[in-house]
């Protein structure tokens, strides 16, 4: 539903446009085999490890939907990733939340989503012990109404996080 291209009908190529021009490396990465969560987060955890081999020092992962829940699972077991960003998560799969020891977790959700309730990102945040839930108030499952909302709060919190200027 959110593809390679993301939520808000296209978050992750804007995002991707603009901090690559900021000189931040992006990747993008599209699954192997969808819905099979330990093939996904190999593929996720290989990107990330691609790009600590090619000198980043601090990597965000973020996901949609199902996405959320490899993110955070990537998260737990690599040291590399300072933060994560969900978007509409689903909590199943998040059970390992707390091994994320801190680091930043910010959960976008709407509280109009036909698909994940939003509190599956309360739950999420709750497991993690910390966490931002920023409702997005009138949007569904595809967050298609809550992208500029989105987009600030990234361009605060990605910064922070990441430790790079704009």
């Amino acid at each position: 539903m959110g593809g390679l291209l993301g939520p808000a009908d296209g978050l992750y190529q804007g995002l991707g446009d603009v901090w690559a021009e900021r000189g931040v490396s992006v990747l993008r990465v599209s699954y192997r085999r969808p819905n099979d969560m330990d093939a996904c987060c190999l593929d996720v955890a290989a990107a990330v490890q691609l790009a600590a081999d090619s000198g980043a020092q601090r990597v965000v992962v973020m996901g949609h939907s199902f996405g959320g829940a490899v993110a955070v699972r990537v998260a737990v077991v690599m040291d590399e990733v300072a933060g994560v960003v969900t978007f509409a998560t689903q909590s199943a799969g998040c059970e390992v939340a707390p091994g994320l020891r801190g680091r930043p977790l910010l959960l976008f959700h709407g509280d109009q989503d036909e698909i994940l309730p939003l509190d599956s990102s309360r739950i999420v945040a709750a497991m993690a012990g910390a966490g931002d839930v920023v409702v997005c108030e009138g949007d569904g499952h595809l967050l298609a109404h809550s992208g500029k909302q989105m987009w600030d709060r990234l361009e605060t919190w990605l910064p922070e996080v990441l430790g790079v200027s704009q």
